[in-house]
């Protein structure tokens, strides 16, 4: 098997998002954006013979290593509510890496679907890996419990944890070798950013008071007060870079 090499690590910081599965694509992309989750992205993934070994560090406790074929990733075709195959731009491909992580996680639900929370349940999806939490992902994926901050709240934004969440904000400022992701809910504030979304944080300022997430889906760079995000984002999940 042969790993990944930097040039493939790089790529996924900014890979097109095609399914439902924000919780996924920016979870990835923030791992790559730090040395430590390059180096998990480098162990956990390889490629074979005929498309990727894939490695979760914690399924029940245990890891456990998927492969995945080169007919599976071909197969694998992004469509719409009405069943119509979704275009796939010429100018973003679908990174097969982000295919065979996605596939992987299909055979994990289909085996454990208690890893998809009952709330991801509910919207109606194409495919088992599509909704979830990044958290769980995180976790399943790396073997390590992520920092959470009000992911598992009912509060809609980050105004009840805001002096938690500025605390948190300024030590990503300070600590650039970090791999976090933020999530949207009902947006109530001022509207910036979509419904029910993820993003990984590519910079943080805290002398500006400023914060720099990334949409995979629209292949976007959003800036945001320390204002804005405390209004417009529910989460915060992610670990600082320590090797």
């Amino acid at each position: 098997m042969k790993p990944l090499t930097h040039n493939e690590i790089m790529d996924l910081k900014y890979a097109k998002q095609y399914f439902q599965d924000c919780y996924l694509v920016s979870s990835i992309g923030a791992l790559a954006n730090s040395k430590k989750g390059g180096k998990i992205l480098e162990n956990n993934i390889a490629h074979t013979n005929d498309g990727f070994r894939v490695k979760f560090n914690n399924i029940n406790n245990k890891s456990e290593d998927f492969f995945i074929t080169q007919k599976e990733l071909d197969n694998l075709t992004p469509i719409d509510k009405y069943g119509n195959p979704i275009e796939i731009n010429k100018h973003f491909p679908h990174n097969p890496i982000l295919k065979a992580i996605e596939i992987a996680m299909n055979k994990i639900i289909e085996k454990n679907p208690s890893k998809k929370p009952w709330i991801s349940r509910i919207p109606n999806c194409n495919e088992k890996f599509e909704f979830n939490k990044p958290s769980n992902f995180l976790e399943m994926f790396t073997g390590e419990k992520p920092i959470k901050l009000n992911e598992d709240s009912f509060k809609l934004s980050l105004k009840s944890k805001e002096e938690d969440a500025i605390e948190l904000f300024d030590q990503i400022s300070d600590t650039p070798n970090n791999s976090f992701v933020v999530g949207s809910s009902i947006n109530l504030g001022l509207k910036k950013i979509n419904d029910f979304h993820c993003f990984d944080v590519k910079n943080v300022n805290k002398e500006k008071e400023t914060i720099d997430i990334f949409d995979h889906r629209f292949q976007q760079t959003i800036r945001l007060t320390y204002d804005e995000a405390i209004k417009q984002l529910k989460y915060i999940v992610g670990y600082f870079g320590k090797e």
